[in-house]
């Protein structure tokens, strides 16, 4: 019983995660391969960069994804320290609207998108053009995902494995992010990780205390990606990859001093608890932009300042080797795409 109920929840993950990555693979396309050259061109300050962070996490629906691009923008000296944490703290608003739509019922949306991406992909094939249809049905998909999320996720959160996880996230936030952190790392995306965090407090497995501590505690987790991407980058692309794990610490820590506070805060939106915790990942981000983007030029100043010993030399910092670092990101990132 529990092998077949382990396989129904992989298989329901396994389509949700491929909706997700098909998403944003289908937009880029829709987009004639352009996105890499609008991103690179629009972030001339960080109040500009975080509008193209918030609409790139939107189209693309991986703020992580969109981190490790401007990791490989750094690297390659298109894009300056500055410019880079502006997007990223608009990429951690920007995979907000996915927690909005665990949070609501979409099960009546997906025959539409369904039959609507259908017939467009039709006519995509025809007129040999692309015209939204893989987009409709990836996101038929995701829905659908969601669906079997919730279908699956009542049995199997019974077993012994969320049995212990239930039990060892609750008692104090820090547990609870630790478990989150724990969980996003697993599933190698904290969109998921945190829909999967407000489908259980809706079915009633989570406080609103506990889901939030694993909500703010997955989008820590989610700050690995970058770090990794930025393995044999030069300086000022590690420090970006550093800066987006400080800026997701201090936005936790902030919200642990406001803990009460910010839980009164999240209740008054909504008397469902699935908003409620769809309600405070939104919120807790975009206090995290309003600490943080009004002082993004002091902030670059200090990511600048660590590890000022490792700064490379001229031979080191040669067009030829900064193109080549970042063409070998690029191709990373289109296999991802």
């Amino acid at each position: 019983m529990l092998l077949l109920e382990t396989g129904k929840f992989i298989l329901a993950l396994l389509l949700l995660l491929g909706g997700i990555k098909a998403v944003g693979k289908s937009l880029h396309q829709l987009a004639g391969g352009k996105f890499h050259a609008l991103l690179k061109k629009s972030v001339s300050t960080s109040g500009r960069g975080f509008c193209v962070g918030l609409a790139a996490t939107i189209f693309l629906q991986s703020s992580s994804l969109v981190t490790v691009m401007v990791v490989g923008f750094i690297n390659g000296g298109f894009m300056n320290l500055t410019q880079g944490l502006g997007v990223i703290i608009g990429a951690n608003v920007g995979t907000t609207v996915t927690s909005q739509i665990f949070s609501i019922e979409t099960e009546f949306l997906i025959i539409p998108f369904l039959l609507t991406g259908f017939v467009l992909y039709l006519f995509e094939i025809i007129f040999h053009r692309p015209l939204g249809g893989k987009v409709l049905l990836s996101i038929a998909a995701v829905l659908t995902g969601i669906q079997l999320l919730i279908i699956t996720l009542e049995p199997f959160a019974d077993t012994a494995v969320f049995r212990r996880l239930f039990h060892f996230s609750r008692g104090t936030p820090l547990r609870g992010i630790i478990a989150g952190i724990t969980a996003a790392a697993i599933i190698q995306s904290s969109s998921v990780t945190i829909g999967m965090v407000i489908l259980l407090a809706g079915e009633g497995y989570f406080t609103l205390p506990e889901a939030l501590a694993m909500v703010v505690g997955a989008d820590l987790g989610t700050c690995l990606t970058a770090l990794i991407a930025s393995i044999g980058t030069i300086p000022p692309a590690k420090r970006v990859a550093w800066g987006h794990l400080f800026f997701n610490l201090v936005s936790i820590i902030f919200v642990l001093l406001f803990w009460d506070s910010f839980l009164f805060i999240t209740e008054m939106t909504s008397k469902d608890i699935a908003r409620q915790v769809a309600n405070s990942h939104t919120l807790y981000n975009l206090l995290g932009a309003a600490l943080f983007l009004p002082l993004v030029d002091n902030y670059a100043i200090i990511l600048q300042n660590i590890g000022a010993k490792d700064k490379l030399n001229k031979k080191e910092k040669g067009s030829y080797l900064k193109k080549r670092k970042f063409k070998y990101l690029m191709e990373k990132l289109k296999e991802l795409l």
